[in-house]
């Protein structure tokens, strides 16, 4: 975003919106780098002189281009939320009706999640690095792992733990999570036993739980997210997965073990139960599914001559 003028406008949006907990830190990240995507799209025009005709040519440009459906929506979502938020404060007139943009539709995809195989790939890593010397870099990293997958915290959560709101007797931590909410993630036998190696491991007095090496301020995003790249490839795991997949596996693991929709639903957080079944009803319908079908269903298929190869 070489328009200054934007740059400085958005970061006023950003600044309040931090400020009332309205976005995350990983959220305002995503948003910056969102704007200069379209802005590089647009010729750098300011958002006073942005037209709906700009937003749709974008859209039309990054189709184009063979963008995702689901990327675009979200660059317009980010910019459609900045040119809001300025209409509102006076900075810019209502020359657009953001209502109207129209948006590609997203085709509706099963929840991307990891196997126990997977897991075990991906901790392995880790563990066999732990092997070659205890160093707080790779128990903090194991340490936040075991984490997200106990507790099926969203990565900013799990980055602003602090470690005054870790109760250890009731295995709970207070957060604030998404839309400003309170509420509590529960930890079990692996958390406890490597949160409590890293704090006795750790330097610094920062307050969160997750700090830099020197113990002086939080674990940023973008180290998080580098880090987890090297891991990711060093795991071989062959499906492409996010950060975020760890949350998905969370409840994904948990429902294929019985556990009630409604109790995951509360465990991840979720305002309603709806939002819950949005994204795991599928996946539990075909685990289920799978569970009935057996080899002789199919005998109804005539037999051929070629043979499985293993």
């Amino acid at each position: 975003m070489r328009n200054e003028s934007n740059k400085k406008l958005a970061e006023i949006c950003f600044k309040k919106a931090r400020i009332t907990d309205e976005l995350c830190e990983i959220t305002v990240i995503k948003y910056r780098e969102s704007l200069k995507r379209f802005f590089r799209s647009v010729e750098n025009k300011s958002f006073a002189d942005l037209e709906m005709k700009d937003i749709e040519d974008y859209i039309f440009k990054a189709k184009k281009r063979g963008n995702s459906n689901s990327g675009i929506v979200s660059i317009i979502y980010a910019v459609k939320w900045v040119l809001r938020k300025l209409q509102d404060q006076g900075f810019i007139d209502r020359k657009i009706d953001l209502d109207k943009i129209c948006k590609p539709r997203i085709k509706k995809q099963d929840v991307n999640y990891l196997t126990k195989e997977e897991i075990e790939k991906f901790i392995e890593v880790i563990r066999n690095e732990l092997k070659s010397g205890e160093a707080i870099r790779k128990i903090r990293t194991m340490t936040l792992y075991v984490f997200l997958l106990e507790t099926g915290a969203r990565i900013n959560e799990a980055l602003s733990v602090k470690i005054n709101d870790i109760d250890f007797e009731s295995r709970e931590v207070a957060i604030i999570g998404k839309g400003s909410k309170p509420r509590k993630l529960l930890f079990y036998d692996q958390s406890e036993i490597w949160i409590k190696k890293y704090l006795k491991k750790r330097k610094g007095k920062c307050e969160y739980l997750f700090a830099t090496i020197n113990g002086k301020a939080k674990w940023s995003y973008n180290d998080v997210c580098r880090s987890f790249q090297r891991y990711r490839k060093l795991s071989g795991i062959a499906k492409n997965f996010t950060i975020h997949t760890f949350r998905h596996t969370f409840a994904t693991q948990l429902l294929h073990n019985g556990v009630p929709m409604n109790q995951v639903s509360f465990l991840l957080g979720h305002a309603n139960l709806e939002t819950t079944m949005k994204y795991y009803i599928g996946t539990i319908k075909i685990a289920e599914a799978k569970q009935f079908m057996k080899d002789e269903y199919f005998n109804f298929i005539p037999k051929l001559s070629c043979k499985l190869q293993k």
